[in-house]
């Protein structure tokens, strides 16, 4: 099983392997190797990954590095923690207060582009442990199996 917590932003995709516990950030071409990655996972959690209307979701992003005019299609199980927690309902809130409300202030990461990009996919993986721990509060959001 390979479970991947995936941010992207302007020039970098960074990706948290579950299984190795180990971060990464790709930049520039690197980026290829990271969409090869996220395409084959069994399963990608992000965080308002999915387009819902919004071109700028990683998965939208993702598709548009790899040259496809919509979002990249993944082999595996796609699961947004902002529809988990928030519902597909209302937007809900940003991921910086999601994780404020579930566990309070994130750790400190280096004030860099990667360092931004880290604390991004660590405030995601822990809310997705969470819920797979069932200790999430679901805030306006859907209970899964």
């Amino acid at each position: 099983m390979t479970t991947l917590v995936i941010d992207t932003g302007h020039d970098i995709v960074g990706i948290f392997s579950v299984e190795e516990n180990n971060f990464t950030a790709y930049r520039s071409e690197e980026m290829k190797t990271a969409i090869r990655l996220i395409e084959v996972a069994d399963e990608v959690v992000t965080f308002n990954g999915s387009d819902h209307g919004q071109r700028w979701s990683d998965l939208v992003k993702l598709g548009e590095i790899a040259g496809i005019a919509d979002e990249l299609p993944l082999k595996g199980r796609h699961t947004d923690m902002r529809t988990v927690c928030w519902s597909d309902r209302i937007m809900g809130s940003s991921l910086a207060n999601t994780y404020k409300k579930q566990f309070g202030n994130c750790p400190d990461f280096p004030d860099t582009h990667e360092g931004s990009c880290e604390s991004d996919v660590y405030m995601t993986f822990k809310l997705w442990e969470a819920w797979k721990q069932g200790t999430l509060k679901i805030i306006d959001g859907r209970v899964w199996d």
